[in-house]
């Protein structure tokens, strides 16, 4: 009778690895992860061991030291900086402005009051958000525009913007306000468990404290303890170790604090740099291009040295008097070249003692690919600030107006996403609050009553913000075909307007007072551009246009 064969026996380890690793590849050719990216047995897995940890943990462990990383590329990278301005140019810009919204069927009235009540709103907003006294302010200092400005740069440095709403009366400084409410820009920092409490520490209230933030039981941030200054100020404080509770909301509902931050996982407490990803290789960088530059300006001195076939000895008894009563012949001939030199114009003559030899030497640049490496880090980093190359290099040799169209539409997609996301976290809550108090001054009608406002908040305050326009390549195509659109029903002049920055009804109401203007100095209206030429099938492509195909 012949014996049965055993079957093999595989032993698996609770991680999921083999204790036998040779013996389990021949058996089965496999490496036991169905994914490769699960493998540990490449070289390029076989030390890469991220952690797995928690959203918050991962963030509170290296905000700091991030955000320092951070800001200091933004002082000092010229290229940072820029990148910085141009995302807070086209996200937010500095005239952002509200465009009210609000649902009025729900609230039982028709678009003609929807139109008359958030025109209304809107003047009355843009009136405080650009009081020449920048009253809108705490601080006095800025107008909406550069309140939004400061805190977007905040929210894509440090990762988080945050700021409170307070009510501030009338003052001598404040004398003649029309609105009470103010807005105070807080610096990230500021925010922190007050006197150095443990994260996850349970308050009396019930509500746990991370990040210097309290949550309620379903994870709902409610509060917020701000140092009164910064943690760095130490000199010449009395209120170092102090700090003060905002609530989040008050009892009416409206918004005291503002604390805007892009949720990357769920369960994510706090902020971290937008560019978070690009320090550690814009550092290298900088450091690399440290090192071309100091190398351009060392190629570009040229040292000099003298060689001499003389002894020590030889040297020494020219330049010294023989016996202390006469020169030598050659100290001699110096004196006589330094009283009586050869001048020729831009030219230095060097006269030179017996037996030297004057030789020039050029340090030799140590890359000849410095352009190309270049190049290549900045369309990283462009990639990773949501920018092109031509914006962040300031290179617009290569574009043109296939690509820069290309171009636009790809960045304007990203740059539009974040303004949402920004404005909607920020903008809004201090839009509801400043209306709020329009209601209760009688200044925002209510249908049914200012009570009613706390009835339908969330279908009144429904807004959108509108910053600076895509621009224009080409304004007569552009025009063309939003024409176009504009005439199939596709498009309206609110999203027409969009693509300019401009409020339609506001450049129709200019229209109306042009054409009054021309009329009374008896000039004819303006006349439809004509652009003539055959259409459809027998339409021939322009020279400019052959040029970009090819």
């Amino acid at each position: 009778m012949n014996a049965v064969s055993p079957k093999p026996r595989i032993r698996v380890r609770a991680d999921g690895t083999f204790p036998d690793q040779p013996s389990m590849m021949a058996l089965t050719g496999f490496s036991g992860r169905a994914y490769d990216a699960g493998r540990w047995d490449t070289p390029e897995m076989v030390n890469w061991t991220p952690p797995l940890t928690d959203s918050t943990d991962e963030v509170l462990d290296s905000r700091d030291a991030v955000t320092r990383r951070a800001r200091d590329l933004v002082r000092n990278n010229p290229i940072i900086s820029g990148a910085i301005d141009r995302r807070a140019e086209s996200v937010v810009g500095a005239n952002i402005r509200v465009e009210s919204q609000p649902a009025f069927e729900l609230i039982g009235q028709n678009a003609d009051w929807a139109d008359a009540w958030a025109t209304n709103v809107e003047n009355l907003f843009e009136v405080w958000g650009k009081d020449p006294r920048n009253l809108c302010d705490a601080q006095m200092h800025s107008q909406f525009g550069g309140l939004v400005d400061t805190a977007y740069r905040h929210w894509w440095v440090d990762g988080e913007a945050a700021a409170t709403i307070k009510l501030i009366p009338a003052t001598k400084s404040r004398i003649g306000a029309k609105f009470e409410t103010a807005i105070d820009i807080i610096d990230p920092d500021r925010i922190s468990n007050p006197n150095g409490a443990a994260d996850y520490t349970v308050l009396q209230n019930g509500n746990t404290l991370i990040g210097g933030i309290e949550y309620d039981k379903n994870n709902a941030a409610v509060a917020y303890h701000i140092r009164k200054s910064h943690p760095s100020q130490m000199n010449g404080m009395t209120d170092v170790f102090t700090w003060v509770r905002v609530r989040r909301f008050g009892r009416t509902g409206k918004p005291l604090f503002v604390h805007a931050f892009k949720r990357n996982r769920a369960d994510q407490k706090k902020g971290i740099s937008r560019f978070v990803a690009a320090i550690k290789r814009i550092k290298m960088f900088d450091r690399y291009d440290d090192a071309e530059l100091e190398a351009a300006l060392l190629n570009s001195v040229m040292a000099a040295s003298v060689t001499s076939n003389g002894t020590t000895q030889d040297v020494a008894e020219m330049l010294a008097p023989a016996g202390g009563e006469a020169e030598s012949a050659a100290i001699a001939r110096m004196s006589y070249r330094t009283e009586h030199p050869i001048r020729t114009d831009r030219i230095r003559t060097l006269h030179l003692l017996d037996s030297e030899k004057y030789e020039l030497h050029r340090a030799e640049h140590p890359s000849q690919n410095y352009p190309d490496f270049q190049a290549s880090g900045l369309r990283q980093f462009a990639s990773n600030f949501g920018l092109s190359y031509a914006q962040v290099s300031q290179n617009w040799a290569d574009i043109n107006y296939s690509s820069a169209r290309a171009m636009l539409n790809e960045i304007w997609r990203g740059l539009l996403h974040d303004r949402t996301l920004f404005t909607q976290a920020f903008c809004t809550p201090i839009y509801s609050a400043f209306l709020e108090e329009a209601v209760a001054r009688g200044m925002v009608q209510i249908p049914g009553g200012p009570l009613n406002y706390y009835v339908w908040r969330s279908e009144l305050t429904m807004c959108e913000w509108m910053g600076p326009g895509r621009g224009s390549v080409d304004p007569l195509k552009e025009g063309q075909a939003n024409e176009f659109e504009y005439n199939m029903g596709v498009a309206d002049l609110d999203s027409i307007g969009a693509q300019y920055g401009r409020d339609p009804r506001k450049t129709l109401r200019k229209q109306a007072r042009d054409r009054k203007f021309r009329e009374s100095l008896g000039l004819p209206e303006y006349q439809p551009l004509k652009t003539g030429g055959p259409q459809g099938d027998e339409a021939q492509p322009t020279k400019a246009e052959m040029e970009d195909a090819e």
